[in-house]
């Protein structure tokens, strides 16, 4: 066992000089048998023959194996192991290398860092598909609650993606804060559509809010903006929140202001 373990620990240490576990294990058993052929090798290590010498030709370009002619056979020979300080001095070279690059890239990295939670994200979504992608990172983040102004039942590109993220939405039990304003669409839209318990409804005058032609959704710190042109959806993802929160408190302060239509639901 103790045999065993300190070939275990041989074998760990050539690995941190930069051999493979098998140029370790085989450059570990020829410094028993310096001096070996392929054949006596292959009783001695657990590599059939053509690992073999793949495995020796790799230590023989590390230094660590030679070649010499006995006659007609080939005898592999292990270097002396002092040949591994040279292997230490260069790994320790190349650490130094790559620590070197460590140290410049650090203060690049904490000024990013530093300014991460500062500067806004901002990423903007074109066509149905990217429109798709920013409906999704609501359900991807599950926030508590959605506070949105949207134009109900104007006809709107992307009204399939809508209304599947709506019932994804729905079936995620995340609820979400409606103001709009009222028009014939909006009472067409209601017509149609059935209730739910995640959704609330409040409708506001112009004078309140003025007419927006935009879908505006708060959640998570994040701010969606949705604009629709006759074929597609442009969307616009802010994550700001300083922003945020003056959005927030904005609709909030409209919120207590606006009338309540979940009733229209229960007069169908």
């Amino acid at each position: 066992m103790k045999n065993t373990k300190q070939k275990n620990n041989i074998v760990g240490v050539l690995e941190k000089l930069g051999l493979s576990e098998n140029e370790a294990l085989l450059y570990s058993v020829m410094l028993k048998y310096p001096k070996s052929t392929v054949q006596e090798l292959a009783t001695r290590s657990p590599f059939p023959r053509t690992m073999l010498y793949y495995v020796l030709n790799q230590l023989s370009q590390k230094g660590l194996v030679s070649t010499s002619k006995d006659k007609w056979r080939t005898l592999y020979i292990a270097e002396n192991p002092e040949r591994l300080y040279e292997l230490l001095a260069e790994r320790e070279k190349e650490f130094e290398k790559q620590a070197h690059a460590v140290r410049e890239i650090i203060p690049e990295l904490k000024t990013r860092y530093r300014l991460g939670g500062v500067r806004p994200g901002v990423r903007i979504f074109e066509g149905i598909e990217e429109y798709r992608k920013a409906l999704e990172d609501i359900i991807i983040s599950r926030p508590k609650i959605i506070l949105a102004y949207e134009t109900l039942g104007k006809k709107k590109p992307g009204l399939e993606v809508r209304e599947l993220h709506e019932q994804r939405r729905i079936m995620k039990k995340i609820q979400k804060n409606i103001i709009f304003s009222e028009n014939k669409e909006s009472a067409h839209y209601f017509s149609k559509r059935k209730y739910d318990d995640f959704t609330k409804f409040k409708s506001v005058e112009e004078k309140i809010v003025k007419h927006f032609d935009v879908d505006l959704m708060l959640y998570d710190g994040k701010i969606l903006y949705a604009s629709y042109d006759e074929r597609e959806p442009t969307a616009i993802l802010i994550e700001d929140i300083a922003l945020y929160a003056m959005q927030q408190n904005l609709f909030l302060s409209i919120w207590p202001k606006a009338k309540d239509k979940s009733l229209l639901f229960i007069k169908k």
